[in-house]
């Protein structure tokens, strides 16, 4: 696996990787709250009739309030995971990183399955392979994210891994 030493991102710049991941846990937790304010609109019968939306194809009244609720309880779990993953680099456990970079690399997927899905049913329409380039370049960047918080799971695993030394007489 690639182990970044700095973090340089396009909104980003750091070469201290926990100052980065510090970084990219404000970043989580701002686009968690974009997110969930955009799915309530839609939820409450705001506008979901652009090709690039998730919430595309969903029924007002029964299969988006389901889809958006999961989808909110998943944002909330992301927030709760950034403020853990900010709490483990401090005291250096890096279980407390892992709730971060489960969550957030299915998110990652969902982006990439996400583009496929645009691709297959609605290839037809040209926008479509832009929308699907935009969301597989914002995928990049997350899994840019990804990757540094992985890189420093990765420096505080080595340092708290034992140093065992067998001396044979």
């Amino acid at each position: 696996m690639v182990r970044l030493t700095a973090c340089w991102a396009p909104c980003i710049w750091n070469d201290n990787l926990k100052t980065a991941c510090k970084a990219i846990s404000f970043y989580t937790v701002a686009l968690s709250i974009v997110l969930m304010t955009f799915i309530v609109f839609n939820m409450l019968g705001g506008d979901s009739t652009q090709l690039y939306n998730p919430l595309f194809e969903a029924d007002i009244r029964y299969s988006m309030q389901v889809v958006g609720g999961f989808m909110l309880f998943y944002f909330v779990s992301l927030i709760i995971s950034a403020v853990l993953l900010i709490y483990g680099l401090r005291i250096f456990i890096r279980g407390l990183m892992l709730p971060w970079m489960i969550l957030f690399g299915l998110g990652i997927l969902f982006q990439l399955v996400f583009g496929l899905w645009l691709l297959g049913g609605y290839y037809i329409y040209i926008q479509c392979v832009l929308y699907t380039l935009v969301i597989w370049c914002w995928m990049s960047y997350n899994i840019y994210c990804w990757l540094v918080v992985k890189s420093q799971y990765t420096i505080i695993e080595e340092m708290q891994s034992p140093n065992i030394e067998l001396l044979w007489p």
